[in-house]
């Protein structure tokens, strides 16, 4: 790795950097919005709870306010594991394990939104190592040359999400908290998102370079985000989905070194049961929403007081609505507009 790949002078015009994540060291493609080129203007949700095409007109129930953490003195079961299905990230997203673990967990939840059209519209993207990865997904998550995400970039990610149906539904931060309180989450039916390492390799992260921003890079070669789905004491292990790995169990201890090694990061996604996976917005106000924090993709810069704390201002937006690649996102349950 060469030190000081991007630099607050050069940022835009580094062509082929290397980048590296998930232990890949390849070649920076090119980036960058093509007119003419489609949007979602409903990324789909769906509920078995309610199912109705009514779902837009009713309101999200109050946001459930609840403890997270585990009671003082509470002993959990032996052996608890939930029926969550793996997302592999690969082919569509090689270095994109983050929001391919969001969008498992959001599956489980009852939301329908596959990985690539969750990274390619909610997941904050910096092309040029300007920012830092917890306040972007540092590389491009479609490639090999992507580097990954913290805990708080994955937070907007799933707020804003939810932001755009309207759900009551919404991402708690439970970074910094004792493995312990991990499986308790999964003793309460909550997966929980965790950031370990390859097959869980007990590595340090190293300088790579500056940032635009003038920060120090550090990161670990073998950066890597997964979801925990079950556990079993008398074994030792616990089941998880891991996006390159598929349905796996690790032992305990060793995960609880990573765990640790990568800075305890964890999110778990809070709801009312009722509203698990419904729409609550219209049209309108996702063609609103979408223009609104992706100006870029209407010609349009994002004004320097705006109404939002945030904007997708580095946005590369891929089609996956045809083809193969359609096929193997799901694309039927994406709908899309051609912008003018």
């Amino acid at each position: 790795m060469v030190n000081k790949l991007f630099g607050a002078a050069a940022v835009t015009a580094a062509a082929s950097l290397l980048l590296t994540s998930c232990g890949r060291t390849v070649d920076k493609a090119s980036t960058g919005w093509q007119n003419g080129e489609t949007m979602p203007s409903e990324a789909a949700a769906y509920s078995e709870n309610d199912g109705t095409a009514d779902a837009s007109e009713q309101k999200a129930p109050e946001r459930l306010d609840i403890a997270l953490n585990m009671p003082e003195g509470y002993n959990i079961q032996k052996r608890c594991k939930l029926d969550l299905k793996p997302v592999m990230q690969e082919p569509l997203l090689p270095t994109g394990c983050e929001v391919t673990a969001l969008a498992q967990t959001l599956n489980y939840c009852g939301f329908n939104i596959d990985n690539a059209a969750l990274s390619d519209y909610f997941l904050p993207q910096d092309f040029d190592g300007w920012f830092t990865m917890d306040e972007y997904y540092l590389g491009d998550p479609h490639t090999e040359n992507g580097f990954g995400c913290n805990a708080p970039v994955l937070i907007r990610t799933a707020s804003d999400y939810f932001d755009y149906l309207k759900s009551d539904w919404y991402p708690a931060d439970l970074s910094g908290t004792p493995f312990e309180n991990l499986l308790y989450q999964i003793e309460q039916g909550r997966p929980v998102i965790v950031w370990v390492t390859m097959q869980l390799r007990e590595a340090e992260s190293v300088y790579q370079f500056d940032l635009g921003c003038g920060e120090e890079f550090w990161f670990n070669d073998y950066h890597h985000c997964i979801t925990i789905c079950g556990y079993d004491l008398d074994k030792g292990i616990v089941w998880t989905a891991d996006p390159l790995e598929g349905s796996i169990s690790y032992p305990i201890e060793r995960f609880k070194t990573v765990y640790d090694i990568m800075g305890k990061q964890a999110i778990v996604l809070v709801g009312n049961e009722g509203s698990a996976g419904v729409d609550y917005s219209d049209s309108e106000y996702k063609k609103k929403w979408m223009r609104d924090r992706h100006p870029s993709w209407f010609g349009e810069e994002p004004p320097e007081d705006g109404e939002f704390e945030f904007y997708y201002e580095f946005d590369n937006p891929v089609d996956f609505t045809s083809g193969d690649a359609a096929e193997s996102v799901g694309a039927d349950s994406i709908s899309v507009e051609i912008m003018q």
